[in-house]
């Protein structure tokens, strides 16, 4: 690890005016909407290739329509009857687009969304932030560097360097953020509609967005799969087993096809190689103790001792949804020298790692460091 000493959404108002035979009604007013983020800390497996993004652009009437794109993204003001209209040339297609996407409130579209227009379109996963070295592999092993807004295709695999995170969105919103030192493999199984993340090494972090129905998302592990439907989650290897850390929603776990039960939210699970199944309560947030010091692209910290606590993580990132991760350290006594960190302000979560390699809670903090010679 780099720098270790030991080891809105937008609110939005809207009138309605419904549409002839039952289409979406024209959405107006709209101030703002913005998908939430996530950030990472845990392990995949898998392979992947990039692809130049594909850009949305305003909705045109049937005449001028170009061929049907794969996929749009909304924006304000957006209705399903405008989108049917314009790229697929009938407005009354809006029912299948609404179908295709599991959209439950087709009236309501979040701007930002990712729709969907085609059904044999493929998993579109875009590149939202990057730092240090990242890859996309396929699957004879050939390697292409990352950059930030490339899209990639489910099938391929994702590997971050050393000191690299980089951080994900699928197409329906969902964000995955993959710690430094991992792999993961995205496959979508259409016909079942879902979308699994193979996790071979290192970590992974997931927001889902929420869909009704059944479980959508799932993370496999060499020794079992965990499916969610809308939670917030970790997911980490470990040696002879998996671990999982639920801060929101619940996940479902399981083994060689066999349930063994759910984590829900405030719990952690651990899954080992004969699929039993150990859940406990998340430890409580460490608490940051008053004498840090940020100065000369150095950030010393310290966290009070915890009971139950074997380790503690340090995270640093530009936003608070921790996107924009670039740095993270771990620590075995709580105290932290994290190197190399340009002057600005951070956002900075802390949290405790239990016996059975479980990471608790958060506490989030905003440290601003300054140049060489100033504190605080």
């Amino acid at each position: 690890m780099q720098g270790v000493k030991k080891k809105c959404r937008g609110q939005f108002s809207m009138s309605l005016q419904r549409r002839p035979g039952g289409w979406p009604p024209r959405t107006v007013g709209i101030r703002h909407g913005v998908i939430g983020g996530l950030f990472g800390g845990l392990l995949f497996a898998g392979t992947m290739a990039a692809a130049q993004p594909q850009t949305a652009t305003e909705p045109r009437t049937a005449a001028e329509s170009p061929p049907s794109p794969r996929y749009y993204i909304v924006r304000p003001g957006d209705t399903l009857w405008d989108i049917a209209e314009a790229y697929l040339g009938d407005a009354r297609a809006w029912r299948r687009v609404r179908d295709l996407n599991h959209l439950s409130d087709p009236y309501h579209l979040q701007p930002d969304t990712k729709l969907i227009l085609e059904e044999n379109s493929p998993l579109g996963i875009d590149v939202l932030h990057l730092e240090g070295e990242v890859w996309a592999e396929d699957v004879d092993g050939n390697r292409r560097p990352l950059l930030t807004g490339m899209q990639l295709g489910a099938g391929q695999s994702v590997v971050t360097g050393p000191f690299a995170f980089v951080s994900l969105r699928l197409e329906d919103g969902s964000q995955v953020v993959l710690p430094s030192s991992s792999r993961i493999r995205f496959i979508k199984e259409r016909e079942q509609g879902i979308v699994r993340v193979r996790l071979e090494r290192g970590a992974v972090e997931s927001k889902v967005t929420p869909r009704p129905g059944e479980e959508h998302y799932q993370v496999e592990t060499p020794v079992g799969i965990i499916g969610v439907r809308g939670t917030h989650f970790r997911v980490r290897e470990q040696a002879g087993g998996a671990t999982t850390s639920v801060l929101r929603g619940a996940v479902a776990i399981s083994h060689d096809g066999r349930p063994q039960g759910r984590v829900r939210e405030g719990e952690g699970g651990r899954l080992d190689s004969r699929g039993r199944l150990t859940r406990v309560a998340l430890l409580p947030a460490p608490t940051l103790l008053p004498d840090w010091r940020g100065a000369g692209g150095v950030l010393h910290a310290r966290v009070e001792p915890l009971p139950g606590a074997i380790q503690y993580r340090l995270q640093m990132s530009r936003d608070s949804d921790f996107i924009e991760l670039v740095r993270e350290a771990v620590s075995d006594d709580g105290e932290f020298k994290v190197e190399d960190v340009p002057a600005g302000a951070y956002h900075v979560r802390l949290s405790a790692v239990d016996a059975n390699g479980i990471e608790g809670r958060e506490a989030h903090h905003v440290f601003f460091l300054r140049g060489v010679g100033a504190h605080r």
